[in-house]
């Protein structure tokens, strides 16, 4: 990166790294929370679930506001929600509150993911933002990744609250930052529409972009692969193969490694081959994934090889498409940036959630239900490319 590039890099990661540290960072705090409020795990596990719900949600609003009023304003408006909920959850008297307070906090920490898409979008040419974008994914796949190992620091040393102390003052170093450092992108702020213009009408006309559906598909259903086996390994590999809990934690790192090493690849090739060129690779690392998992379930007994070896393929394809597509979908509508980048966003959780849900629902005792989810994900992935490749096609 140029030298002047990289402070702007650095506090976007930052943006990007406060949002997603907060989903898991108070996972080894659950039992002390739930021996605090002396509520069942079912109460405390809400908790997690109404940060992922509220971080899809509040996407659809930070677009419009950063299209219309700025980029900085729609950052501003996210950190103080996202401070304010972060406060919330540190002095929460009760498990609603804390609830509250987590839905609070993601509504306003998802601000950051979604405006600085439309920032590099304003800033760079759509393959030169997707080369930074996978600088800053490292910060996306380290942040979940050591998170709990934090946060766990932190329960031991301190107490559960320590860690909603340590977010509060993160929202408010950050707020600060980017009221100092960040430039405004930018430079024609739609004013003389209202807010609710980005709801009544932006979201239906990008909606009928075609080549913007597949680009979401296609980052929708990457991920969902990488969530399937998320939310499905501490059955598989505990309940089922026998993991220790200790062990488990540095297993699930592996694929994360994998991530990093994708990202990583991603910014040194994306130039080189072109964004369409990163799309097709990162979605065939993905088919890989999802054909080895299937065969193995079949010709072999079950292990951790056999799981979490076909992950690390799909968690390296992911690293290489996800700046890509995600750019590719902004990039379609240049003066509905930042609407365009929170309907990614949202549609994206929303395929997650979807395939998540599913192979809940489809749970039989068995290693097959996560080996189908990251199949289905795997072919959903390819097939997303027929709405893509005719649209490359056309402007090539």
């Amino acid at each position: 990166m140029k030298p002047r590039v990289v402070p702007l890099v650095a506090l976007m990661a930052g943006l990007v790294a406060v949002a997603f540290v907060s989903i898991g960072i108070y996972t080894p705090s659950m039992p002390a929370i739930e021996t605090y409020f002396d509520v069942s795990p079912a109460e405390v596990q809400i908790t997690f679930s109404a940060y992922i719900i509220a971080f899809a949600a509040g996407q659809l609003l930070y677009g419009p506001v950063s299209d219309r009023y700025g980029r900085k304003p729609a950052l501003y408006l996210g950190l103080v929600i996202y401070t304010l909920g972060s406060a919330l959850c540190l002095v929460a008297p009760n498990i609603e509150t804390l609830i509250l307070g987590r839905g609070v906090q993601a509504f306003g920490g998802c601000a950051g993911p979604v405006v600085i898409r439309a920032i590099l979008r304003d800033l760079f040419s759509r393959d030169e933002g997707a080369r930074l974008f996978s600088f800053i994914g490292l910060a996306m796949g380290l942040a979940p990744a050591f998170a709990p190992v934090i946060g766990g620091l932190l329960q031991v040393t301190f107490g559960w609250q320590s860690i909603f102390v340590l977010l509060t003052v993160a929202g408010g170093v950050m707020f600060v930052l980017v009221v100092l450092f960040l430039p405004e992108s930018n430079r024609n702020p739609i004013r003389s529409a209202p807010l609710l213009a980005g709801f009544v009408s932006d979201y239906p006309r990008i909606m009928r972009s075609i080549p913007f559906i597949g680009y979401t598909i296609n980052i929708g259903a990457g991920m969902s692969a990488l969530f399937v086996y998320i939310a499905g390994a501490p059955f598989v590999l505990i309940t089922m193969l026998g993991v220790p809990p200790d062990r488990f934690g540095w297993i699930v790192i592996i694929p994360t490694l994998f991530n990093l090493l994708g990202a990583a690849v991603a910014s040194q090739l994306t130039l080189r081959l072109g964004g369409e060129r990163m799309i097709y690779l990162g979605t065939g690392f993905i088919a890989v994934a999802g054909t080895v998992l299937l065969s193995a379930a079949f010709l072999f007994q079950p292990s951790v090889a056999a799981i979490v070896g076909p992950i690390c393929f799909g968690s390296f394809g992911l690293s290489l498409l996800f700046p890509s597509s995600a750019q590719g979908a902004v990039s379609l509508f240049p003066e509905r940036a930042g609407a365009a980048s929170s309907l990614n966003g949202f549609l994206q959780m929303l395929i997650v959630a979807a395939a998540t849900i599913a192979v809940g629902l489809m749970g039989d005792g068995s290693q097959f239900p996560l080996v189908y989810g990251v199949a289905a994900s795997a072919l959903l992935c390819v097939l997303s490319l027929f709405l893509i490749v005719p649209f490359v096609r056309r402007v090539a």
